[in-house]
C-alpha cells in the first residue's frame, strides 16, 4: 500500500513538473512605440486581447503591434532571500539485502526538517524522521544543509547535506537482544516546483547511510543499511 501511494505521488509530480515547464512560457507583445506586454494571447484578429498574469486584458491594434512571440516567464517566481525554511518529506529507501538474517526488502523513510535560510543557495537547520527497515525502526535526528543549485528556472534544483544520529527503538520479544543505533549520514540532489512564492512541491534521491548494532548472547553485531533514498514532498 505504501508503494503504491509513493508511485501516484511520482506520478502526480511528473504531471506537476511538466505543467510547470508548460507555464515557463508566456506570450510577449511587442508595440511599435517600444512598450512591451507580456501574458496570454486569448483572442487574436484584427484585434489582440492578451490577458496579463494578474487579470488584466490588453487590446491592441494590428497596426500598433511590430511583434509577437513566447517567451520564457519573466521571473514568475523569486525565493525571499532569508528567513524560516521548513521541508517535508517521504518515499522508499531502496536496496537489495540488508545485513541482518539477508531478508530482500526495501523500507520506507520519513523525515521533516526546520532550519533558517541565509540565502538563496544556503540552508542549515534540524531534522527528525523515522525510518521503517525490514528488521529495525530507526528515529534519526540530524543536522541538515540545503540549497539551490540554481534560481533561474520555475523548476528549481536543490541538494541537501544531512548529518546525525539514529536512535534505535526496535524490540525483539523472543529474545533478549539489545538494539542500539548510530551514525546517520545523507547526500543528494533533487527538484523544486514551486506553487507560490513561498511553497511548492519536491522529489529528490540520493545516498543514506545509517549504522546500528545489537547485543545478544554478549556478542555485539553490527547492522549497516546503505540505500537510495528517493522522496517527495513540499517546502515552505
Amino acid at each position: 500500500m505504501i508503494y503504491k501511494l509513493f508511485l501516484l505521488s511520482m506520478m502526480c509530480a511528473v504531471s506537476v513538473a511538466a505543467w510547470a515547464q508548460k507555464r515557463n512560457y508566456e506570450d510577449v507583445v511587442y508595440l511599435k512605440n517600444k512598450w512591451i506586454f507580456r501574458g496570454t494571447i486569448v483572442h487574436e484578429d484584427s484585434l489582440v486581447k492578451l490577458q496579463s498574469r494578474d487579470g488584466n486584458l490588453y487590446l491592441f491594434h494590428r497596426a500598433e503591434i511590430d511583434s509577437m512571440t513566447r517567451e520564457k516567464v519573466w521571473r514568475i517566481y523569486a525565493y525571499a532571500q532569508s528567513g524560516f525554511a521548513h521541508f517535508t518529506e517521504l518515499g522508499p529507501l531502496v536496496a537489495g539485502k540488508t545485513t541482518m538474517n539477508g531478508v530482500t526488502t526495501a523500507a520506507f523513510s520519513f523525515q521533516t526538517v526546520n532550519g533558517y535560510k541565509f540565502s538563496q543557495f544556503v540552508m542549515a537547520g534540524l531534522g527528525v524522521g523515522a525510518d521503517l527497515y525490514a528488521t529495525q525502526t530507526v528515529l534519526p535526528v540530524f543536522a541538515s544543509f540545503r540549497g539551490d543549485v540554481s534560481t533561474k528556472e520555475t523548476v528549481i534544483p536543490f541538494y541537501f547535506a544531512d548529518l546525525g544520529y539514529g536512535f534505535n527503538i526496535t524490540q525483539d520479544s523472543n529474545s533478549d537482544s539489545n538494539f542500539k543505533g548510530g551514525l546517520m549520514m545523507a547526500a543528494g540532489f533533487g527538484l523544486k516546483i514551486p506553487f507560490n512564492r513561498n511553497a511548492g512541491f519536491l522529489l529528490s534521491a540520493g545516498y543514506r547511510y545509517q549504522g546500528t548494532s545489537y547485543v545478544h548472547d554478549m556478542v555485539e553485531s553490527h547492522v549497516i543499511y546503505n540505500r537510495v533514498a528517493l522522496r517527495a514532498g513540499f517546502f515552505l
